[in-house]
């Protein structure tokens, strides 16, 4: 018989075999009435000689069953009636279950994008960066293991000539603002400027027109430009004859050469596309570029990294003498995922840790809930069932429980994925689109899986030496086994927790440390501007003045605006880094490089920057008048040892300036020494109106500057009247964005902020679960023990003394679990070393205010359920016995 038929046919077989079995009985009752026994005496005596119809008939049925999917079907069934009894049950493990599993299941969706999942170009293995590595001791004893992708353009010569296992091509590292002018509207988009072979290096191709040619990508070739898809539709209305046709970019034409396909991800988010045209010229005299290599067919990484190593082995060496640093290539993935990956393994360890707490609070409950079922396991295996049989359906439930916790959770994690993705700073965000794919998926199945697992396997361990006789006479105890599992699961929670509370309570330390450094001005109603410069009508140094003196005089006349400047930087933002020379005094010749701006005269009284000795910068301050600077406090102390520098000479390029004041230092963004996302440094700020054209070109390239607005008070419509003012002095001007002084803080801190949400939550969670963990314990053994404690009370123990005997079991498993977790936390703390600021990874404040936290919910969990003692009646429980 086919196994199709043995299927759909299985409810007619049963029938048969029923049928055919009274058959039998009947004809064997008949022939022994006809021997003349009588019809009672004959169907005993049928049955006897027959057997057990009803086993024989089971195992008939066994023929046309699978049996392993039968057992399992049937106890799902016992599963969910079991389940359905018990809906507060049920409904708490399945939202715990989501809750962490969702948890997991979006982060990965991040891990997954920056460090697992190919990236979209062909043959992404084939894709590499030119990193710079640098190993070793330097003279001075520093240990220095670094890996820098800044190079600069006689690198770029090099490689490009001398290097034949792989193609190149050179970017800078991230898309810049720049105006373009198009329907009779000025806009401010994001510019990428690419060498020649980017797009066939990445291996993708426009969707219109071509790449650039070598001849566009090199130095005052002919300006071109690519569209994205984006750009063109939006704003050129998906003109299919756009190819050719020339667009203002940047104050002069490009002609448009190509529109790249819809939804491309390259290695920075741009509007459009230009050539860097890389050479070791201008801005490729500093590290401002990065080369993508793609290896060539027939060459291996090998013969590329012998080639790239001997090209500059000297490179630096004389800023870090004794150490070793050569050039080699790093996976292209993992260079984009440098910024990113500390913070987003310390969030994916975080999830995984509530998983585990999750986990071992279900289980903890499934203990107790096979306790209270003891009778009625108890009872299946007197009657016959295997244990076999009891760990199956053991660990069915959990099965069940997990299955839909899953669901729920990827549920959730699919429809809040977008909610998470919006949540993260830009620093944090890969190139590509975080999405949900199969690696997502498996992932969550192994969650469940490992989940169904550990919850399923502590209650069928305790089920080992399970007591049928006490089971069935209803005086079972909480014996020494389940116990000790009971201890260790709350130990196992509670160290966990440790953990997770003192990693959240060192990132909120740092961020309190990082948001509470001396800003060094004031930033009450001050409102920041930026705008491009590089632009072909503001090049010249004559028509930059003209720019400013214009626009800032018709600012100063808005109602209510008591001052107005210009600076290349601003606080809080990363400044332009620039080399200069002390020209006299004991260190004079020596190369130095520090954080540097060109400000108006109204800079430092627009912020309320102190001047602590000599002066501002003035409207005197010209082109005919004699160079001047103004360094800050710290550029003072490091470079001159001295507060007595006014009067001291600096080599700023070709220029000899006089510094003629000393002003107090303000938070920023390191730009030469980055130890941490805001801190004070060397600075020394030049007249807007003494840079030269040069420069202007050079700097405007990579920086926006700001006009800074200080009111007395909210203005209505400072905005609008901003750029009416900038379009008065030069029309087609966008500003690129407006922001209060506070909030370029909070931008500069957004990642900080993210990780102290984020981990904040998840360890109040943890904390919430093993509060309940411990309530569980506690009330588990109360409810246990019952009859115990009531025989104690009548031979003359006090509530109180009773109380403490039951909740002091709750209070020894924390303590254990913080002396462990203390030992675990030192070692997770280390590990996140990297992302601490201002306080010490095993800062002690931190770790006992969270040991003394958790304590003290834990004794509260303790002790709440120790209060139904007072209702045990010793009397009644003496008349039970």
């Amino acid at each position: 018989m086919s196994w199709v038929r043995q299927l759909f046919s299985r409810r007619r077989l049963y029938t048969d075999l029923s049928e055919e079995i009274e058959e039998h009985l009947r004809e064997r009752t008949a022939g022994l009435v006809a021997s003349g026994m009588s019809q009672q005496e004959a169907a005993s005596l049928a049955r006897k000689e027959f057997g057990n119809s009803a086993l024989l008939e089971e195992r008939g049925r066994e023929v046309w069953q699978w049996q392993p999917v039968e057992r399992f079907l049937r106890d799902a069934k016992l599963a969910v009636r079991q389940l359905r009894r018990n809906p507060g049950f049920t409904f708490t493990v399945v939202l715990t279950l989501a809750l962490a599993i969702g948890a997991n299941t979006a982060v990965f969706s991040l891990v997954n994008t920056l460090l697992i999942r190919p990236l979209p170009y062909a043959d992404p293995q084939d894709l590499a960066i030119v990193v710079r590595y640098l190993h070793g001791t330097t003279s001075k004893g520093h240990v220095v293991d670094e890996v820098d992708d800044g190079q600069d353009g006689e690198t770029w010569e090099l490689i490009r000539d001398h290097v034949t296992a792989a193609r190149f091509a050179a970017e800078y590292h991230e898309a810049e603002g720049v105006n373009l002018e198009a329907v009779h509207q000025a806009r401010y988009v994001k510019d990428h400027r690419v060498s020649a072979a980017y797009f066939d290096v990445l291996g993708i191709k426009p969707m219109m027109g071509r790449s650039f040619t070598q001849e566009e990508d090199s130095p005052h070739g002919p300006n071109a430009v690519i569209l994205s898809y984006e750009l063109w539709k939006s704003v050129f209305s998906s003109d299919p004859e756009i190819l050719g046709r020339a667009v203002r970019l940047k104050g002069e034409p490009y002609t448009v050469v190509g529109v790249m396909p819809a939804h491309i991800q390259t290695t920075a988010i741009a509007d459009v596309w230009t050539p860097l045209r890389p050479w070791h010229g201008g801005e490729g005299g500093g590290d401002n570029y990065q080369f993508i290599m793609r290896l060539n067919k027939g060459s291996t990484w090998a013969q590329a990294n012998t080639q790239l190593r001997p090209l500059r082995p000297d490179l630096f060496n004389h800023l870090l003498k004794g150490a070793t640093v050569y050039l080699g290539a790093r996976p292209l993935q993992e260079d984009l995922a440098d910024v990113s990956r500390t913070p987003a393994l310390m969030l994916m360890s975080a999830v995984i840790l509530i998983l585990v707490i999750a986990c071992i609070n279900i289980a903890g409950l499934m203990l107790v809930r096979i306790h209270r079922r003891g009778s009625e396991v108890a009872t299946r295996l007197a009657l016959g069932a295997t244990k076999g049989s009891i760990v199956r359906q053991l660990f069915i439930e959990p099965l069940m429980l997990t299955v839909a916790g899953t669901a729920v959770g990827i549920t959730l994690a699919f429809l809040g994925l977008a909610s998470f993705v919006s949540l993260l700073p830009p620093d944090m965000l890969p190139a590509t689109e975080i999405t949900m794919d199969y690696r997502v998926l498996l992932f969550a199945v192994l969650c469940a899986a490992a989940s169904a697992i550990f919850i399923g396997l502590i209650p069928a361990l305790a089920t080992r030496k399970f007591q049928i006789r006490a089971s069935l006479s209803g005086r079972t105890s909480a014996g020494p086994q389940r116990s000790r599992a009971r201890l260790i699961l709350t130990t196992s929670e509670v160290c966990l927790t440790l953990v997770l509370l003192a990693g959240a309570g060192v990132l909120v330390r740092t961020l309190v440390y990082l948001q509470t450094l001396p800003p060094g001005f004031d930033a009450n109603n001050v409102t920041v501007a930026k705008v491009s410069l590089d632009d072909a009508r503001f090049r010249e140094a004559a028509d930059f003045r003209a720019l400013l003196q214009k626009s800032l005089d018709t600012m100063r006349r808005i109602p209510g605006v008591e001052s107005a400047a210009v600076g290349l930087g601003v606080p809080y933002e990363r400044g332009l880094n620039n080399g200069f020379r002390i020209v006299d005094g004991p260190t004079a010749g020596t190369g130095m490089a520090s954080s540097s701006s060109y400000v108006t005269p109204d800079y430092f009284r627009a912020l309320h920057i102190p001047v602590i000795a000599g002066r501002a910068f003035t409207d005197e301050d010209t082109t005919e008048s004699a160079k001047v600077a103004i360094v800050n406090v710290s550029f003072a102390r490091k470079f001159f040892h001295s507060m007595d520098v006014v009067g001291r000479h600096l080599r700023l390029g070709d220029d000899l300036c006089t510094v003629v004041g000393v002003v107090g230092d303000v938070t920023k963004e390191p730009g030469v020494m980055i130890q941490a996302p805001l801190a004070t440094e060397p600075m020394y700020y030049v007249p807007a109106t003494q840079v030269s054209t040069a420069y202007l070109t050079l700097v405007h390239t990579w920086f926006q500057p700001s006009w800074i607005i200080r009111s007395s008070g909210p203005i209505s419509g400072l905005n609008e009247q901003m750029q009416k003012a900038l379009e008065e002095a030069a029309p087609n001007l966008p500003f690129a964005e407006f922001h209060p002084m506070s909030d370029l803080q909070a931008k500069a801190l957004s990642q900080q902020r993210v990780e102290v949400l984020l981990l904040t939550v998840l360890s109040s969670l943890a904390l919430l679960l093993a509060l309940v963990g411990v309530y569980g314990m506690v009330s588990n053994l109360v409810a246990q023990r019952r009859r115990e404690i009531g025989i104690r009370m009548a031979l003359g123990c006090t509530l109180p003394q009773a109380m403490v005997e039951i909740g002091r079991s709750g209070v020894i498993a924390v303590i254990v679990g913080l002396c462990v977790g203390l030992g675990v936390a030192a070692f997770v703390l280390q590990a996140i070393k990297s992302q601490l600021f201002g306080v010490r990874s095993l800062d002690p404040l931190t770790l006992i205010t969270a040991c003394l936290l958790l304590l003290l919910a834990a004794c509260v969990a303790s002790f709440a359920p120790t209060l139904r003692i007072a209702r045990i009646n010793p009397s009644m429980t003496l008349r039970s016995e």
